[in-house]
């Protein structure tokens, strides 16, 4: 009922707002009217036709001519402007007073991808791009909105250098997904605070600028020790009105799904398993015809699990209507978002997902030096799937079908009654027609003020803002329980009830989770020029809190303290110098130590602006630009010890002990252990940054590039130095901690774009990527351990395994190897390990690094083509120079008992060397080795779209901006060596472990009024 309701809300505002929207021509008092006319013009002077020209007062929309040229009629008697907001130019606003137009042209400024004027969103500050010496890079939120997918940061993939977005699960309601810069997590903020994206809508974005050094968020203090992905959400612009209204419908399907064998395949190597570990087969050569013919599926039963109760696809459904518009004065934006999508269980249940979302927001000038704005947001999302057991969680059914052998049991008796066995104790119909329902409510709000006072009285640049903010995320997952009579099948087609049917009645509540965050922060600006120089400092004070629910008894709300100071400098607009300066707390330090001052430094260099590169027809920007700096990092822990209290010495209740005999006790003595002995001698561990970058666009802006380099370097990291300490003097918690650990980290990222257009063609193709390595350089490790098993010294994305020398291809190669295997008895087929240290036996010590490595290199790229009104937009990521380890225990490690073969085993020896022998008994071919090493690279057409946008004058006569038609499309294909396991690339556990990886496709319409 609610999902109806809010359904109908969201045609109802649609509704309503085309209404108001129409509406507002005919009830506008009468006004006083002329025409101007002038020509537009981009900013190389030459006209510009085909675009809209608006009239705020009197709402007159009119387009340019082929030559650029237009007649608008305006207001006569009062102040007017006349606004031109065209894609791929700056929002253009131009007053007038009277109807006098006192410019023949209006010029319209392009928006390059990298250019002296572009806006750097930083914390607490945008400069434009000649001031910011940080390595940023910049996506609007309408370059988002192509890409199908009810998680925002997974419509980052492929766009940004240096950014990768990994999907972890893609459970309808339960989606994850999560981003790492260079190698380490992302902080995410969303206006200007840390806050959870999951719910976040494209439509809602502005901008989504992604800080990867640390001159760009020194100002947040220990906060910003991690790369900063900073999302500013859509406000309104002055005198431009705008009702944007986008719907799409479309289909989801799984990638790929893993292939397990058939009852008598599975049947036919189980017994191939057992005779090879010298025991009897299981099954009869009867029963393998049994289940090769299906002559009684009742007790020979071959089940297909993905094939029966997988869906092949699935609906995805996408709406959003918003507003926006306003003076000068008071200016707004307005947004309803659904997004909804089904889940894959062909069989009962269906996991059903519906989010709804509101955002509201409003600038607004109360006199000539104080401003404030407003900027709430609300989410309601509504899931219901297949009840896990009698707890309130999410069935997995896929938790099933990649374990159960197809053999296992059928799953009725006569239709009707439920089986399941002594060994598999699940029947997936009873799961998910019987086993109940969870409904899971989620509720968020985002609630933000700023105010701003001009203080240019006081002193002249100077300005106040302050900021605070009120957030709330709750989930509540209730649960009705419940099953089927379940039987077990006797002989002779004879069942046994094994449990009785319970019917729950009633909802009962099972997770619970409430976070609350509130933050504040105060700010003083200010911002001058003298003629060629140029000074900009703030101060920025903040503090905030963020509280669980939760019944841990280690629980500790986060508490958060800065003071930062920030100076950016600039002479001539060509020389930039920046100082950060940031005060800032840590509760894992004691009181007293607790704050720590932490610099950052930076410069930048617009040689396009020199002299020597002033009339350069080759060079239109360039920018040599770098910084260092240190920051603390209290993302960190002990293994045993409580982070935050390293400073005390904890103790734990271990029994109790009565003195006496039996009969004739003394009092009960509490016993307590040490947890952890308290340390005195450390400090935060400390992260360096140095980057070092160039930008530029070349050949009349036709080709954009950035280049930079990264070095982090972690140091003073928290530590037992355990290894380095005398047993003498005790191990475990009766060491404290102490600093001691250094790594490091260093790169190159970058990007290319080339764009240009021949008569109504236009084309832009693109790439970025990221190079990045990493070392171990002092580690708490054992003086005495061999080179070759210390960490210090080498890689970080190193593979620790075994060297395999093939397959053992006969007994007698066996009798002959004079090399112990730990791994009891070997047997022709098993895999042959290299003897690394020459001691005559494969054990641990043997355990070393070949030189492969996990992947290094992430890489995106990206081709647009458009005719007229035809775009087509093609987006690609993927992975290369790396390996992974395919040690899946459900797909390529298994021994049989209990689980089903997949596909990749029919390749095993002896019919191919491809895959070891099978068995039930020995874990000789289950180790790490080289053997399961293989190439990780892969290249996915992630994002495409295919959208058409009609005339202008077609879409001025249905009282329309625009309107446009697309299909979009995610996840098309992928080239991979591991699509020949039907495994996707991207994360090879997606639909063994839990929900595939989707592909979508959706047609839509976007109409702008």
């Amino acid at each position: 009922m609610k999902d109806k309701i809010l359904k109908n809300l969201l045609i109802f505002c649609t509704a309503l707002g085309l209404f108001s929207y129409s509406g507002a021509f005919a009830q506008q008092p009468e006004i006083s009217t002329t025409t101007v006319s002038a020509t537009v013009l981009d900013d190389s002077g030459e006209p510009v036709p085909d675009v809209f020209v608006m009239s705020f007062v009197t709402h007159d929309k009119v387009i340019t001519d082929s030559e650029g040229k237009f007649t608008l009629k305006v207001s006569a008697a009062s102040k007017d402007q006349i606004v031109i907001d065209e894609p791929g130019y700056e929002v253009s606003t131009t007053e007038l007073f009277g109807g006098d137009l006192m410019q023949e042209s209006i010029t319209l400024v392009k928006m390059n991808l990298i250019d002296g004027k572009n806006g750097v969103k930083l914390p607490y500050r945008e400069f434009n791009n000649n001031r910011s010496v940080s390595s940023t890079f910049a996506v609007s939120g309408e370059e988002l909105a192509s890409y199908p997918t009810t998680s925002f940061l997974d419509a980052l993939s492929g766009r940004i250098p240096g950014l990768v977005i990994e999907v972890g699960n893609t459970k309808p309601g339960h989606e994850s997904v999560s981003a790492s810069i260079r190698g380490e997590s992302a902080s995410i903020y969303i206006d200007g605070i840390t806050r959870d994206p999951s719910d976040l809508s494209v439509y809602e974005v502005e901008s989504v600028q992604v800080i990867k050094d640390l001159s760009g968020r020194a100002s947040l203090g220990v906060s910003g020790v991690n790369p900063v992905i900073w999302i500013t959400t859509r406000s309104g612009k002055d005198f431009n009105r705008e009702i944007n209204v986008t719907a799409g419908y479309g289909i989801s399907a799984p990638t790929s799904l893993p292939g397990y064998l058939d009852s008598y395949d599975y049947a036919t190597l189980f017994n191939e398993a057992l005779r090879n570990d010298g025991l009897d087969p299981l099954y009869t050569q009867a029963e393998l015809d049994a289940y090769r013919d299906g002559s009684d599926r009742l007790y020979y039963p071959s089940i297909d699990y993905y094939a029966d109760y997988v869906k092949s696809s699935t609906p995805f459904r996408k709406a959003n209507i918003n507003f926006s518009g306003g003076d000068n004065r008071v200016n707004y934006f307005s947004m309803l978002d659904y997004i909804g999508s089904d889940g894959l269980e062909a069989v009962g249940e269906q996991t059903k997902t519906d989010r709804f979302k509101l955002r509201g927001s409003a600038n607004i000038r109360i006199n000539d030096f104080i401003s404030m704005s407003v900027n709430l947001s609300g989410t309601y999302g509504h899931s219901r799937f297949p009840n896990q057991g009698s707890g309130a969680g999410a069935f997995n059914m896929f938790d099933i079908l990649s374990t159960y052998p197809s053999n296992a049991h059928a799953m009725t008796f006569n239709d009707s009654l439920l089986l399941i066995s002594d060994d598999y104790g699940v029947n997936l119909d009873n799961e998910l027609l019987y086993s109940g329902y969870a409904i899971g409510i989620d509720l968020n709000t985002q609630n933000t003020a700023n105010v701003l006072i001009d203080l240019n009285s006081l002193m002249k640049g100077l300005t106040f803002r302050g900021t605070a903010s009120f957030d709330i995320y709750s989930n509540i997952t209730t649960n009705k329980g419940g099953t089927a009579a379940l039987y077990r099948l006797l002989p002779e087609n004879e069942v046994q009830r094994i449990q009785e049917e319970v019917i729950d009645p009633t909802l009962s509540q099972g997770y619970d989770d409430f976070l609350r965050r509130t933050v504040g922060f105060l700010q003083l600006n200010y911002d001058r020029s003298f003629g060629d120089h140029a000074l900009s400092m703030h101060t920025t004070y903040f503090q905030g809190l963020v509280e669980r629910r939760t019944t841990s008894a280690n629980y500790q709300p986060d508490k958060m303290q800065d003071l930062s100071y920030r100076a950016n400098y600039a002479y001539d607009d060509r020389y930039v110098v920046q100082f950060d300066l940031a005060y800032t707390g840590s509760m894992k330090l004691p009181e007293g130590r607790r704050f720590s001052l932490y610099p950052t430094i930076g410069a930048a260099w617009v040689l396009s602006n020199e002299s020597f590169l002033g009339n350069s027809s080759a060079v239109d920007y360039l920018k040599l630009f770098g910084s260092l700096g240190i920051m603390g990092n209290e993302d960190f822990t002990l293994e045993g010890y409580n982070s935050y209290y390293l400073y005390r010495t904890l103790w734990y209740d271990a029994g109790d002990w009565q003195s006496g005999i039996q009969g004739n006790k003394g009092d009960v003595i509490n016993i307590y252990n040490i947890q952890q002995a308290g340390s005195e001698d450390y400090t935060l561990p400390k992260r360096s940054y140095l980057n070092i970058g160039i930008q530029g666009e070349l050949f009349n802006r036709a080709l954009s590039a950035e280049v930079n380099y990264f070095y982090q370097k972690d140091y003073d990291q928290i530590s037992q130095k355990s290894s380095y300490t005398p047993s003498l003097y005790g191990t475990g918690g009766f060491l404290p901690a102490t600093n001691f650990g250094e790594s490091g980290r260093w790169g190159v990222d970058g990007m290319i774009q080339h764009s240009g257009r021949l008569g109504d063609f236009r084309y832009n193709v693109g790439a970025n990527i990221l190079y990045t390595r990493g070392k171990y350089l002092v580690v708490d490790e054992p003086v005495a351990e061999a080179e070759y098993r210390k960490l210090a010294g080498k890689d970080r994305d190193l593979i620790w395994m075994y060297e395999a020398d093939g397959l053992f291809q006969s007994q007698n190669e066996i009798n002959t190897h004079e090399i112990i295997q730990s791994w009891g008895e070997l047997k022709p087929g098993d895999i042959r390990y290299v003897d690394y240290n020459d001691d005559d036996v494969v054990d641990e010590k043997d355990i070393h690094t070949t030189g492969a490595h996990y992947p290094r290199m992430f890489y995106g790229l990206n081709l647009s083509l458009g005719y007229r009104g035809i775009t087509l937009y093609v987006l690609g990521q993927g992975v290369a120079n790396g390996e992974i380890m395919l040690s899946n225990p459900r797909y390529f490690w298994i021994n049989g008992t209990t689980q089903n073969y997949s596909e990749p085993m029919l390749d095993r020896w002896p019919e191919t060397n491809n895959y070891p022998r099978l068995t039930t008994q020995s874990w000789n071919n289950y180790q790490g080795s080289s053997f399961w090493l293989s190439n990780a690279g892969y290249l996915r057409l992630k994002n495409v779209e295919l959208s058409y946008t009609l005339p202008k004058p077609v879409s001025q006569q249905m009282l329309l901006r625009d309107w446009k038609i697309f299909v979009r499309a995610s996840n098309l294909l992928v080239l991979s060596e591991l699509t020949k396991y039907s495994l996707n690339p991207e994360n090879v556990y997606l639909g063994i472990y839990d929900y595939p990886m989707y592909r979508t496709i959706t047609f839509g319409v976007t109409c702008k009024f």
